[in-house]
């Protein structure tokens, strides 16, 4: 036992918090057991996904990178969750060939499962120590019910087997238990995992029959054969890991990390151990910093308790060699351990300097990462909130502060859940420091820290100053300059405060006479500059339009307009409130000699407005610039008849969704003709709905409603795209877009440079009209 244990009162003091459930195909039985390493990773035996699979058990055939359904008993009845292989380690003979059937012995035969994201509380890693002759250890089946543990006595270890003996009472391990922990009571760690069990012949059992023996591999060599995989994963088994759970190390994963081969034989020289070269070289920093046994003794049980460890109560201290031993095999033992350090060491030139020699040398190690257990929980924490509101915030922020990486694959996708924090955390921590240059050779900042202060940045506010905060300390723990936090900061502060470079913009205004022919529009069209100014290029009054002659006069306007090269143009196009409906988005503006047709939706952003019904409301432009301001938050409103019609739709955009910028709307013509009115008077300025939709169904899912509200305009017209040239897709999407920061049409009629003050007094006087 050392000085460092795992809590005596703790709920799920043995493997049951990491035990997993692997299950068959139909999930209607357990096909084995296997044992969670820690972010997303578990570990379990090649033959259990065999069985899982329906395959032969012992073959040795690379099932590529299947899925299986996995559960942990620990959460009770929860629904499974999905494991993809990620590495594989076929069954072999000691020979190195195929395992025949009805062997007794082979090697190899390990799997590593990623899941697609952490697995919540109480499920935890486990404390690896190495298996010996004489350890009493105790086994779950799969399914981990309580009474089905089973307690053997490690009777032989043998080139990295041991062999398990159990006694006549209780349970016995068999099938279901392949791939599960084996668990040492009195170490308080997993010391290897179950493999197979030696049964009796089918005669008449006599006392010369084998009864009750099993066998397991050793944490020595299931470390071995990852490492000789060439699995990430490795790491985890190196030593005690506390019982919270935190996300795995990440790496990169090789190209042959399957069907690896053969292993080494057990007359094998392993690789010299990175972490223990490292542990050695810790002593001499350590020494120098924690010599004092009575410092050391209380710098020792504040880790302990930060890492959910049990530390004794008499104030003697552990040696500097046991704690050099957990910095290096106990995920955030060291920078938890730096951060109780650096603050009597700031004004300690030779102390700073030991400390930054120790934080360098847990670089080489896969357990210490970046941030200690504190500062990773409340950044967690704050950024999962933050998420919560703005799906798009933290995929937006690393991609602007870390231009010139292949960003993770978690920050691939355009929207993050708050469950995919812990994922994104762990691949950052790895992620190098930014190539800006810093002072006096002093530690370069994080990619992780950087993107923080985007993050911060963006937000504003308390949160902003808080996020800020947070970094500083951080950055003062590790060494950073903070001239480099101020450069940085300053790059964020710039970024946040940008402006896209827009492309053309277009305002057009749609309106009827009463005796117009049908399907016949007035059109008014104005030229956005650069600087926001309009100049009019077609008025209103002339002559009614038919839909095409419209679309191809704004095609011909959008060509010669300043910022036509920038990207797409927009073209805001505002319409009476009985044109909502007004399919302006396939009115095709090709030319009768073009080969290809030009509908408005694929060529440009085409965005409804509607100013007549945001008139009336005397609260309307207050609301629409609040909510406006917060479209980058909150989540999407969907209204469909679960709202409860028009007062229900009122009741939430009063109350929980009062400041709700996005709304989805679902169902009928008659059901949208009753809310839409009602979002665009209270204010919303974004609002979707497909034209051609009869029902409440998912059409325009497609649209990510959820994703970066900025690229939504795109992602319509992308759908529209598509959606015109497939027959069978019958949704077409309309979308509102009130941009506080574009000019409505009544307000460049009043002001237009073109107009002579005739035509603007007419303007002023004509009141509603076009509006």
């Amino acid at each position: 036992m050392t000085w460092f244990r795992a809590p005596a009162d703790e709920r799920y003091a043995d493997a049951r918090g990491a035990l997993v459930r692997v299950l068959t195909a139909d999930r209607a039985r357990t096909a084995g057991a296997g044992v969670y390493l820690c972010g997303r990773r578990l570990l379990t035996c090649a033959h259990v996904v065999n069985a899982a699979l329906g395959q032969r058990m012992l073959s040795a055939r690379d099932p590529g990178g299947v899925t299986l359904d996995v559960a942990f008993p620990v959460l009770g009845a929860s629904a499974p969750h999905r494991a993809r292989l990620v590495t594989w380690i076929p069954p072999r003979s000691p020979h190195r060939g195929p395992v025949p059937d009805g062997s007794l012995r082979w090697e190899g035969d390990l799997a590593v499962l990623e899941l697609a994201e952490e697995p919540p509380p109480p499920v935890g890693p486990v404390r690896w120590l190495d298996m010996a002759h004489g350890q009493e250890v105790r086994a779950w089946y799969g399914g981990g019910q309580p009474f089905s543990y089973a307690d053997v006595r490690v009777a032989a270890y043998d080139d990295g087997v041991g062999y398990l003996d159990g006694r006549l009472s209780g349970a016995a391990v068999d099938e279901g238990y392949s791939g599960g922990p084996l668990w040492s009571v009195a170490d308080g760690a997993a010391v290897g995992l179950v493999m197979g069990r030696i049964t009796a012949p089918d005669t008449a059992l006599s006392a010369q029959h084998t009864v009750r023996r099993s066998w397991g591999l050793g944490r020595q060599t299931v470390l071995r054969e990852l490492r000789h995989a060439g699995a990430p994963d490795a790491g985890h088994l190196d030593g005690p890991a506390h019982r919270p759970s935190l996300p795995a190390a990440p790496g990169p994963r090789p190209a042959a990390h399957r069907d690896a081969g053969p292993g080494p034989g057990p007359d094998s020289t392993p690789d010299p151990d990175p972490d223990e070269t490292a542990r050695d070289m810790m002593v001499g920093p350590l020494q120098l910093l924690l010599g004092d046994p009575t410092a050391r003794a209380a710098h020792a049980t504040a880790l302990a308790a930060e890492l959910g460890l049990g530390a004794p109560a008499d104030g003697t201290a552990p040696s500097v060699a046991e704690l050099a031993e957990l910095l290096t095999r106990t995920e955030r033992a060291l920078p938890t351990l730096a951060e109780s350090l650096a603050p009597a060491l700031a004004d300690d030139p030779r102390g700073r300097g030991e400390l930054d020699r120790l934080l360098a040398l847990g670089r080489l190690t896969g357990a210490a990462r970046l941030l200690s257990v504190a500062e990773h929980r409340l950044l967690r924490a704050k950024l999962e909130h933050l998420c919560h509101h703005d799906p798009g915030l933290l995929p937006r922020a690393a991609t602007a502060a870390l231009p010139y990486l292949d960003l993770p694959g978690t920050l691939h996708a355009p929207r993050l859940a708050p469950a995919a924090v812990a994922g994104v955390l762990g691949d950052l921590e790895t992620w190098p420091g930014d190539s800006s240059p810093v002072p006096d050779e002093t530690p370069r900042l994080p990619a992780l820290l950087r993107v923080v202060e985007y993050v911060a940045a963006e937000t504003g506010g308390l949160a902003c100053r808080a996020l800020q905060e947070w970094s500083g300390r951080v950055a003062a723990r590790l060494g950073i300059h903070a001239s480099a936090v101020r450069e940085r900061r300053a790059d964020a502060a710039r970024w946040s405060q940008r402006t896209a470079p827009a492309g053309a913009r277009i305002l057009v205004e749609l309106d009827r006479h009463a005796k117009d022919p049908a399907d016949h529009y007035r059109c008014a069209v104005w030229r956005l500059r650069a600087d926001g100014s309009a100049a009019r290029a077609v008025t209103g009054t002339d002559r009614p339009r038919p839909g095409p002659e419209i679309a191809r006069l704004i095609r011909d306007i959008a060509s010669g307009t300043e910022g036509a090269e920038h990207g797409v143009a927009l073209v805001a196009v505002s319409v009476p409130p009985d044109a909502l409906e007004l399919p302006v988005d396939e009115w095709d503006g090709a030319g009768v000699d073009e080969y290809i047709p030009a509908p408005l939706g694929e060529d440009f952003h085409l965005i409804l407005r509607c100013p007549r019904l945001r008139r009336r409301s005397r609260t309307a432009a207050a609301d629409l610039a609040r909510r406006w301001e917060a479209r980058h938050r909150g989540e999407v409103l969907r209204a469909d008849r679960a709202v409860g019609g028009r007062a229900g739709l009122i009741g939430l955009l009063k109350t929980t969704h009062r400041d709700t910028a996005r709304v989805l709307l679902r169902g009928t013509a008659g059901h949208r003709g009753e809310l839409l009115p009602v979002c665009l008077v209270m204010g919303v300025p974004i609002v979707l709905w497909d034209r051609a939709s009869r029902d409440a169904g998912p059409e325009l899912d497609a649209v990510a409603p959820d994703g970066p509200v900025d690229g939504l305009p795109e992602r319509v017209r992308h759908f529209r795209v598509h959606a015109y040239a497939d027959t069978t897709t019958a949704a077409r999407p309309a979308l509102v877009w009130e941009d506080t920061g574009m000019p409505l049409p009544d307000e460049l009629q009043l002001a237009d440079p073109a107009q002579g003050p005739g035509q603007a007094a007419e303007g002023a006087a004509g009141g509603e009209r076009g509006v």
